[in-house]
């Protein structure tokens, strides 16, 4: 809710191609957004075929097989298939977990892109990350294309990704869900402030709106755009 208001969330439903598309669900807010937007709360016509849910539990966190329970109900209620993995997360060489997790998650989208035939993957990034991810590398002296960030369509291997609510306010997405009464799950590692994101997510940024900028988050979102621009052959 922002401001007192809850705004209609606007998605940009013109970069998720025709055919088949992944929706990359966690069981946060944003990503169970993203999956009732799509498909309209199940009620999207053939939205049994054109799309796929898809989860891995990493096993790094107690909770991670309820989170497994909650994404896979999830789909079932949108009447769309689920395809779910439960990993084993071991780092290799110079890998933090972080890094770890993300290979597994990138090796499980691959084999999914290549077995359903799918012609994209959609995630749940929004406004709040751009901004998150413009701070971060700014304090890591990244140059122009670093600072653009997260964009809104990516090439990784043989996966092509989107992310059509970059547009939209992390709370304006809870603020939906909530409107409708629908629930979602929450990290606890969320709320650790030793994590660099974090920190700059729960403190950094609500410090600067408050002394600096009010629109703080929606400026960086259109800086980053400008950028993306910029370094766009």
């Amino acid at each position: 809710m922002l401001n007192g208001k809850i705004r209609t969330v606007k998605i940009n439903r013109g970069i998720v191609p025709g055919g088949r598309i992944g929706l990359a669900v966690s069981g946060g807010s944003d990503s169970v957004a993203l999956a009732f937007l799509l498909t309209k709360g199940g009620k999207k016509r053939n939205a049994a075929k054109r799309f796929v849910i898809l989860h891995v539990d990493h096993g790094l966190r107690p909770e991670s097989k309820e989170e497994y329970r909650f994404v896979r109900t999830l789909a079932k209620r949108l009447g769309v298939p689920f395809k779910g993995l439960h990993a084993k997360v071991v780092r290799k060489n110079g890998e933090s977990i972080e890094m770890a997790a993300r290979r597994v998650r990138l090796e499980f989208f691959e084999k999914c892109v290549a077995s359903l035939k799918l012609d994209a993957i959609a995630t749940g990034h929004h406004m709040d990350d751009v901004a998150e991810t413009f701070l971060m590398r700014i304090r890591r002296a990244s140059g122009p294309e670093g600072l653009a960030g997260i964009k809104e369509t990516s090439q990784v291997g043989t996966i092509r990704f989107v992310r059509p609510l970059l547009g939209c306010r992390d709370a304006e997405l809870k603020a939906y869900l909530r409107k409708y009464g629908e629930e979602w799950r929450e990290d606890a590692s969320n709320g650790d402030l030793s994590i660099e994101r974090n920190k700059v997510r729960h403190k950094i940024i609500p410090y600067l709106e408050q002394t600096l900028d009010k629109n703080l988050v929606e400026h960086i979102y259109r800086i980053c755009g400008y950028l993306v621009k910029s370094v766009s052959p």
